[in-house]
């Protein structure tokens, strides 16, 4: 339960769904952007319940544009809007390079020697 109330409660509550969603990178699952958002996420609500006013309502503001966007960012919105030509995700100079690059480091994720990535 959120420690915050009214507005504020309701946008923690949002934010820590949305971060609780995001993906755990393969490779450096210590090194996880989750856990920034999350400090990032805390510092923003600590100093958000200490202002009052029209202050606290540009700010409630933005954290609904944030979150938006996080979600938005979560579902793969943007990868669907924008997508990415094939001339640019398998180059004439280099056929199947970022599909072996994928390959690689889903295989580099599952084995337990994660610094060797190839990509032949």
């Amino acid at each position: 339960m959120s420690r915050y109330t009214g507005k504020l409660g309701e946008l923690h509550s949002a934010y820590t769904r949305v971060v609780s969603l995001w993906p755990v990178d393969k490779l450096r699952p210590s090194h996880c952007y989750k856990n920034v958002l999350n400090q990032q996420m805390n510092l923003k609500f600590e100093k958000l319940s200490t202002i009052h006013g029209t202050q606290l309502n540009q700010e409630l503001d933005r954290i609904e544009q944030e979150i938006t966007a996080l979600n938005n960012l979560v579902k793969s919105k943007y990868r669907f809007q924008n997508k990415v030509s094939e001339d640019i995700t398998n180059p004439a100079s280099h056929r199947g390079y970022y599909t072996k690059l994928l390959e690689s480091i889903d295989r580099a994720s599952q084995s337990k020697d994660k610094g060797k990535l190839r990509i032949d």
